[in-house]
């Protein structure tokens, strides 16, 4: 049964596919939306990280959210991924390794000192969450996110943008895994790979780096990609 923020996040975006709320229009406050759905606000801010993770709102100040609207941002859907299975999971795998790894060797020939120091800061909050053994699922995936933007190429930025909605729950159950085996050491170790490669400016490796991770990640869930059929 979906946790309570899922099941918010889901009315929310149904409402807003809807025309509830329009674009450009604030949502209902934190305090608004926790006295409406009875719910604490710790549920209702993961609902809607989870809603501006898939390019249906924007952060402002206060606490108050923007509705960006569907028409453009949600044009491409993986429906799949609604009830997903080993199938479709290997699949989604699969896909992120053929985006990720060549935008991290991209990474590796066009990154900046600012970018670095930005992965820098990502990965010692990645390292932080690990060892006070909570789930660090945003550091995880913002860390993703700023090496396809560091990539440079504004389309693998945008769609990354789009993905980082769909992946939000796979990273989250990666890493729960990943604690369940004990395992949380060598998955930093990976991200730091990762890091190492691209700071050198090695493309070769940061694309293996990140290809070796992802496939890492699904074997821990007992899932094989690019095997042969």
């Amino acid at each position: 049964m979906p946790g309570l923020s899922e099941q918010v996040a889901k009315f929310l975006a149904s409402e807003i596919e809807k025309g509830s709320f329009q674009p450009g229009e604030m949502l209902p406050s934190e305090a608004e939306l926790s006295s409406r759905f009875e719910v604490s606000r710790t549920v209702i801010r993961e609902a809607l990280a989870r809603l501006k993770y898939d390019g249906l709102l924007e952060s402002r100040q206060g606490s108050k959210c923007k509705v960006i609207g569907s028409s453009t941002k949600r044009a491409f859907r993986f429906d799949q991924l609604e009830h997903p299975g080993s199938t479709e999971i290997g699949h989604l795998y699969e896909f992120r390794v053929i985006l990720e790894s060549e935008a991290a060797a991209l990474a590796a020939k066009r990154r900046s000192q600012e970018d670095l120091a930005r992965l820098g800061r990502c990965l010692e909050t990645l390292d932080q969450a690990m060892r006070k053994g909570i789930s660090g699922t945003t550091e995880n995936v913002n860390f993703h996110q700023i090496i396809v933007e560091t990539s440079g190429n504004p389309f693998l930025n945008d769609f990354m943008r789009f993905l980082k909605g769909k992946i939000w729950d796979l990273v989250q159950e990666d890493r729960n895994l990943s604690k369940q085996k004990g395992l949380p050491l060598d998955v930093q170790q990976e991200h730091v790979a990762i890091f190492e490669a691209i700071s050198m400016g090695n493309s070769d490796k940061a694309r293996e780096a990140v290809q070796s991770h992802l496939k890492n990640a699904a074997k821990r869930r007992g899932i094989t990609i690019f095997n042969s059929r």
